[in-house]
């Protein structure tokens, strides 16, 4: 089925549709530089939770009052680009990522939750850095066309991830995505995708919004305890449900529509390497990480 456009340009679009991800130039320094100011304003607030968390967001926090403030600074600065740029969009939420100076602070392959029926429609997040990105600050990183291996359900607070035995053979095949200021990175939220840890000595500041098609209907996916045995129940959400999504508790007052039966078993690694083989040919890699992953196999065989 083919998936509404997001994007004006057919080049991005494409892009986008072949990789799961897309960068442009999209903001000015002065519009970066407000949300920057914001975060500096509310840098307080913000990192209540950093001692726990080194890579934490708004959210995170439980201040009802900042991810209102938050949300609403972010969106009313990105709205004055986006419409050169996309069509047909609703949004989500807005809310600053932050990663904290510090080793724990790095991100591992994975995939952001589901917010759509990905069988139909992308979901995908807006990601502006307040300051240049690179390894040493942790830059993201991602897994070309990962998001067309399978139709995934992402759930609510955890989940049995589909790619938990493959973990180890990502990384080599993750593609740096460095930034400047202005630039945006658009991600597809079914893309596999990570980040160095920031050990530049300051936080590093992003902002990120989340969009879905116009006509699509915004879902929240949970699974209790996160067991795989366990039906996914599937919310209806709105800006509020979000605003007061609890860790790891169901969506208070949000509608459940639907609840299934999921199959959460994992990728074994030699559907990935046929996968990664068509899909990536000439990595930098080359054919001696298959051999030596081919060998690691036979041997525990």
């Amino acid at each position: 089925m083919q998936k509404p456009s997001v994007f004006k340009n057919e080049h991005l679009q494409r892009e986008f549709d072949e990789n799961g991800f897309v960068k442009f130039r999209m903001f000015t320094p002065e519009q970066v530089a407000r949300l920057r100011e914001f975060y500096i304003a509310t840098q307080e607030a913000h990192e209540t939770v950093a001692e726990k968390r080194k890579f934490h967001s708004t959210n995170d926090t439980d201040n009802a009052e900042l991810i209102t403030d938050a949300d609403s600074l972010i969106k009313q600065v990105m709205f004055e680009e986006m419409d050169k740029h996309f069509h047909g969009y609703k949004t989500i939420e807005a809310s600053y990522i932050l990663k904290q100076s510090d080793p724990a602070s790095e991100l591992s392959p994975h995939q952001d939750l589901s917010f759509v029926d990905e069988e139909k429609y992308y979901s995908y997040n807006i990601w502006v850095a307040t300051e240049p990105t690179d390894k040493q600050n942790g830059c993201l990183r991602f897994l070309k066309g990962s998001h067309r291996i399978f139709n995934t359900v992402r759930t609510f607070p955890s989940y049995p991830w589909k790619y938990r035995d493959v973990s180890e053979l990502i990384s080599p095949y993750l593609v740096d995505v460095p930034t400047e200021i202005g630039d945006c990175i658009v991600l597809n939220h079914a893309c596999i995708h990570a980040s160095y840890p920031n050990l530049s000595g300051s936080t590093r500041i992003a902002a990120i919004l989340a969009l879905i098609p116009r006509d699509a209907e915004i879902y929240h996916y949970y699974l209790p305890n996160g067991n795989p045995d366990n039906p996914v129940e599937k919310y209806t959400m709105g800006l509020e449900d979000f605003i007061h999504l609890k860790e790891g508790q169901r969506p208070a007052g949000a509608q459940l529509v639907d609840t299934f039966r999921y199959d959460f078993s994992a990728m074994d690694k030699a559907s990935f390497l046929d996968w990664l083989k068509t899909t990536h040919p000439h990595s930098k890699n080359g054919n001696g990480f298959f051999k030596n992953i081919l060998s690691s196999l036979f041997k525990r065989a």
